[in-house]
């Protein structure tokens, strides 16, 4: 285990930290008792008691029994109280607003979704959405019980200086206030971010995360993002920005046009999105395919997925579209493995829904493209949660900050 030490410095700040100490020490260590956390921290008894104490009284722990005793009075235990705790996830897809009641322990109480009017104003949108809390709501039974908040993940670029989504191009919203227009409805504390870095910290904090300081989390749905994990942190940027690793230039010379203005981004050529326009265009021009049949006869609904499973069952267009975009993500991970050479690689969203043919592909691109000195301890996996991994991650920013102990969320009753 960890030793902390004593901190030495402002003294608010240090009590501050020293709390955020405490509380993980119990929640990584279920059934530690106080003497235990004393002897880890370095922190003096009566500080672990009095932190301890007033974790008690906000209900964020809990004790669970007696441990052995070493000669006097036997230890009481303490654990982390996740289940009577609870938090409100909501992933913003263009489809559909998904969400879930869950306690902090990523135990999911309900779910709900409603669809989402993208084709209608900001506003309409979050009032939507505002209704999808309102439904979870009614899902916590017991008044004993809290919410402490609203995760959110949403695609787009985040502004964090500022707190707005600075650009979403799957919304086409700009400099829109999410935390501002949703407190119309409620007055749950929000706390939003961008799809993919919010499925990153859904994987630290109940995934492949957990075991490991430095990963990457790579979205591939309609388009493609990355979330980077370096030292148990996520990589913002200077303005929240990072992770656009869609956007990437991987053909100089393609003409498939990227949402975001320029030709040949990994985003056109191989996220959901760009293997239905590659396919659409194939299907215009005349070329021979299953597909035809899958969409109907209205080559302009063809979709990634309808391509994957015309793939599977061997139609050489859809094998040869899907082949293609597969190594071009192959080609894009390897280049990350080599600039951060992560100790992991957590593949989700729709696309990498289409299972073993994409990670058996992408794979051995990675093994012939990234440096083996930096792909050699590089495993590659699923997103933990599947296609809930952007919910699940929008429930860890909740506990992330339950667990800095922001004071807005940790006292906040519904």
């Amino acid at each position: 285990m960890k030793k902390y030490g004593e901190l030495t410095g402002n003294s608010s700040y240090i009590s501050r930290m020293n709390r955020v100490n405490t509380i993980n020490l119990i929640r990584n260590n279920d059934g530690i008792s106080r003497a235990e956390i004393v002897k880890i921290s370095g922190l003096s008894a009566p500080t672990v008691t009095r932190i301890v104490e007033k974790l008690i009284t906000d209900g964020l722990v809990s004790e669970i029994g007696t441990g052995e005793s070493s000669g006097g009075r036997k230890p009481r235990r303490l654990h982390f109280s996740g289940g009577n705790n609870h938090v409100i996830g909501i992933d913003l897809g263009t489809t559909n607003i998904h969400g879930v009641l869950s306690d902090l322990e990523a135990n999911i109480v309900a779910e709900k979704q409603r669809p989402t009017p993208v084709e209608k104003d900001f506003s309409s949108v979050m009032e939507q959405t505002a209704g999808v809390i309102s439904d979870l709501k009614k899902q916590l039974k017991d008044k004993n019980k809290r919410i402490l908040g609203i995760g959110m993940a949403v695609a787009g670029l985040i502004n964090r200086q500022r707190n707005v989504v600075g650009f979403s191009p799957n919304f086409h919203w700009h400099d829109v206030d999410v935390v501002q227009e949703l407190k119309k409805w409620h007055d749950i504390p929000v706390i939003f971010d961008n799809v993919t870095r919010v499925m990153a910290m859904g994987e630290m904090s109940y995934g492949v995360g957990r075991t490991r300081r430095n990963f990457i989390c790579v979205n591939v749905g309609y388009g493609i993002g990355a979330g980077i994990i370096i030292d148990g942190k996520p990589l913002y940027g200077p303005t929240g920005m990072a992770g656009e690793f869609g956007h990437v230039t991987l053909d100089k010379t393609s003409r498939i046009k990227c949402d975001c203005g320029n030709y040949g981004c990994l985003e056109a050529l191989a996220s959901g999105s760009g293997i239905a326009k590659i396919a659409r265009k194939a299907l215009e021009d005349g070329v021979s395919s299953s597909l035809i049949d899958m969409c109907n006869g209205d080559v302009a609904t063809v979709t990634a997925r309808q391509v994957a499973n015309a793939a599977k069952a061997g139609d050489s267009l859809a094998w040869s579209i899907l082949k293609q975009s597969l190594e071009y993500l192959g080609i894009g991970i390897a280049g990350l493995i080599n600039l951060f050479t992560p100790e992991a690689v957590v593949i989700g969203g729709g696309v990498a829904e289409a299972g073993d043919i994409l990670f058996d592909n992408v794979r051995e691109v990675v093994r012939k493209r990234a440096l083996p000195q930096a792909a050699g301890e590089t495993n590659i996996y699923p997103a933990t949660f599947g296609l809930k991994a952007a919910m699940m991650g929008s429930v860890s920013l909740i506990l992330q900050e339950i667990l800095s102990l922001d004071p807005a969320l940790k006292t906040n009753n519904t």
